[in-house]
């Protein structure tokens, strides 16, 4: 048995690449001996009904050549008509997001900066004025399913932006969050001038690990 690449081959496979099929059947090729053989694909409802997330179709990557039979094989992921494949875990349906505030807020807290803590100030004002996350937030939907005893960002997430809210015209100081910044992200340190995207970036990445079995 040899293994042949033929990528540089596109011929009528091409267009039977976009077929979900998983189901072959034979025809004659004509070339080779008179009880030779090759195999294409042909279209099953009922095989593609089995097959949830993949499919084999035919593929013009590697072809395994037996004697005078032929195998082409490909992997087709299934996708939800956008080209991207469906999540294995919804953390939040997409029914249940809301754009709009669910109630009116006056203007919440300044935060004062401790030092070179502008980075952080900026990127938690972001957040808390997200309407769809500070909805969730202030609901305390997770906290009254948390069971983490350690760190949790949506907690911490959850207690600041309440704080925030709750203290209309006033000054605070973004403590809770400062107290968790090596957990955030072991590189950043206390004082030291951070980027704000960068610092955005791991507390959402944080906030979604919260979700995750396994992560916390």
């Amino acid at each position: 048995m040899t293994i042949v690449d033929k990528s540089s081959e596109k011929s009528d496979l091409e267009s039977v690449r976009c077929k979900h099929s998983s189901s072959m059947t034979p025809f004659s090729t004509g070339d080779m001996d008179g009880s030779s053989s090759s195999w294409s694909v042909g279209s099953s409802a009922t095989e593609l009904s089995r097959a949830k997330t993949a499919c084999v179709a035919p593929s013009i990557g590697a072809a395994v050549y037996s004697k005078s039979v032929v195998f082409s094989f490909h992997t087709v992921v299934i996708t939800c008509g956008d080209g991207i494949a469906l999540p294995q875990r919804v953390l939040f349906p997409a029914e249940r997001l809301c754009l709009k505030w669910n109630q009116v807020h006056r203007i919440g807290a300044g935060l004062q900066n401790l030092g070179n803590t502008c980075f952080l100030n900026s990127a938690l004002q972001c957040l808390t004025y997200t309407a769809p996350l500070a909805n969730y937030m202030l609901s305390r939907e997770h906290s009254k399913t948390c069971h983490e005893p350690g760190f949790c960002m949506l907690c911490t997430m959850q207690n600041h932006i309440t704080q925030v809210f709750a203290n209309s015209g006033n000054v605070i100081k973004p403590i809770g969050v400062l107290n968790e910044l090596k957990r955030i992200a072991k590189h950043f340190r206390f004082g030291s001038q951070e980027d704000a995207h960068e610092f955005l970036r791991y507390t959402v990445d944080a906030m979604q690990k919260s979700c995750l079995p396994g992560n916390k």
